[in-house]
């Protein structure tokens, strides 16, 4: 003989056998012991909840000549539906969905039952009728016959007309809770002689989700095992679910702004097949699940608080990263690419931990005061204001020492600089130094940054720098111009990588900096302005400033014209 799958072996035959739905069981129990049966009802609820055998029961039950409190299986129409259920009739709306189909039917439904008392109509999967295949329904089931009986059954009744659900005794299905769930995957063990641990029995519960088809199938399939020592990782393979573990590993590495954790993750999530869309509804579970321990720490047992607590994040911040991760949802939903969409999402979400972190170190540093230098040998220093909210570059405090040398020299130590200052220090240094015959030679190799989309390494970085441009270049460093303000926030935070990555493709040991497109413009005309007022850009070491005007004003211009072109620097 053949073999019979469990979810088919054990599928429930009678009231009695049904598992998670005793209110709707109840109540058709007792509309056929009191005669109060209606012409149609639709059954909803997710898939694997018991509509189609709870239909395909009552319609056997309706029939039953000695009905009580279920099926008796000894009347002689309860023999013959056994042999013959000619009179029920299950259609699946799904693959029989034109009006046509619905017309024969309209047809058949005249005729009378060949034996049973009632002739029923079980149509599955009914929100997949056409708007035609609805409009021919209605009328049936405006005036049907006496002996005709209509069961929908439906996972989306949105999308049944309203016209029809007004005219249907509705059902809600619910999720079977995980007890009972428990509690029949453990009969079917007994009967089937054989065991497994509660531990894998309440997970095969967990993950089904409320479905009891789902876990009586990953029950078949984890019996099918070899191994005699099944585990909860086997269970997981088998049934694409993500890990706690996976979503806890993918949470701690944002928050630690681990990127080569978040990328190998995601690569072994795309190899496997499984779902991104899962990993981030798990990871929004897990951050509601944390918000609701930092109010209640009893709500949840011991063991997974101290996994929760070992996220440290604030209430703040898991708002924030609720807020993106919601958004990622709905971006994965309709995105060719969830790798690259996911892998995106979040090298951002890393800015919402780390942003933070960056801002306790900036407030915890001294205050660096403004001192003059020399004013009389000097005659004027770098007019160039600060951008705006400029998000620093540097991870620890660095000593600076300042040397000017016309004559004299004057050496200033400051025990601390922080990020901000670097990043201003960068960008004196690519004006100072800036070539247009440079500039050209990267914008004209920039399109290799495509080629890199798909390494495992660099594919991030590659998709942030395709949305920006170089705008300045010198022989030691490049200045990034990018429309969008959050972009700049993500370059700051892997700069190092950017420029190993930009190294990789010119092989030049660039030094990088960014700044927005109207950042882009003040500096641009601002450049401009100290060119023709013979300002001088001095390269500054990052360790070491050295301030030096004896340049000749025609070699200012020279350096402009360089940079952006005559005509622009001829503008007045």
């Amino acid at each position: 003989m053949s073999y019979t799958a469990l979810y088919r072996k054990y599928r429930p035959s009678n009231f009695k056998s049904v598992v998670g739905q005793d209110t709707t069981v109840t109540i058709l129990k007792n509309s056929i012991i009191n005669s109060h049966i209606s012409h149609a009802y639709l059954f909803t609820g997710p898939r694997g909840t018991g509509k189609t055998s709870i239909a395909k029961i009552f319609a056997h039950a309706v029939n039953c000549e000695n009905f009580v409190d279920d099926i008796c299986n000894e009347c002689n129409i309860c023999k013959n539906i056994k042999d013959n259920d000619s009179d029920i009739i299950e259609i699946d709306a799904a693959s029989n969905n034109g009006v046509e189909e619905i017309r024969t039917l309209r047809d058949n439904v005249k005729l009378l039952p060949s034996f049973c008392k009632y002739k029923i109509y079980i149509i599955d999967e009914v929100h997949m009728l056409s708007t035609g295949a609805f409009n021919a329904l209605l009328k049936t089931l405006e005036e049907p016959p006496a002996h005709a009986i209509f069961i929908l059954a439906t996972t989306e009744p949105n999308k049944i007309p309203v016209t029809i659900l007004s005219r249907c005794q509705r059902f809600d299905f619910n999720k079977i809770d995980n007890e009972s769930l428990k509690g029949r995957l453990k009969f079917i063990l007994d009967n089937e002689s054989k065991y497994l641990d509660d531990t894998i029995i309440n997970y095969i519960a967990e993950v089904s989700d409320g479905g009891l088809r789902d876990a009586i199938n990953l029950l078949d399939q984890t019996l099918s095992l070899s191994n005699d020592n099944i585990t909860i990782s086997d269970i997981e393979a088998l049934s694409g679910k993500i890990s706690k573990d996976l979503v806890f590993k993918v949470l701690k590495a944002v928050i630690s702004s681990d990127y080569i954790t978040i990328l190998d993750i995601s690569l072994e999530l795309n190899t496997k097949g499984k779902s991104f869309i899962d990993l981030v509804n798990n990871m929004l579970i897990v951050l509601r699940d944390y918000a609701i321990s930092l109010k209640v720490d009893t709500y949840f047992d011991e063991e997974y608080n101290k996994l929760l607590r070992s996220l440290n994040l604030n209430s703040d911040e898991i708002v924030r990263i609720s807020k993106i991760l919601n958004e990622l949802v709905t971006e994965l939903k309709n995105s060719n690419d969830q790798k690259l969409m996911f892998e995106i999402y979040l090298m951002n979400l890393m800015q919402v931990t780390n942003n933070n972190m960056e801002e306790d170190l900036i407030n915890s540093q001294p205050e660096i005061k403004s001192e003059v230098i020399n004013t009389e040998t000097v005659s004027t220093s770098q007019n160039i204001e600060e951008p705006p909210e400029v998000i620093d570059l540097v991870k620890e405090q660095e000593d600076l020492t300042i040397e000017v040398s016309k004559n004299s020299q004057t050496e200033i130590s400051t025990n601390s600089v922080n990020l901000l200052e670097l990043k201003k220090i960068r960008i004196n240094n690519v004006f100072s130094g800036a070539n247009k015959d440079i500039l050209n030679k990267i914008v004209k190799d920039y399109d290799r940054i495509n080629d890199y989309i798909s390494n495992k390494v660099y594919n991030i970085i590659a998709a942030l720098l395709i949305d920006g441009k170089v705008v300045v270049a010198s022989d030691k460093y490049l200045l990034f111009s990018f429309n969008d303000e959050s972009y700049i926030s993500l370059f700051d935070s892997n700069y190092r990588l950017i420029e190993s990555f930009m190294n990789e493709i010119y092989d030049i040991p660039f030094k990088v900096v960014a700044i927005t497109g109207l950042e882009w413009e003040k500096y641009k005309q601002e450049f401009i302005l100290n060119k023709k007022n013979n300002v001088p850009y001095v390269l500054i070491d990052e360790n070491v400033v050295k301030l030096d005007v004896s340049e000749s004003s025609n070699e200012l211009e020279n350096s402009a014209i360089n940079i952006f072109g005559e005509d622009t620097v001829s503008v007045r």
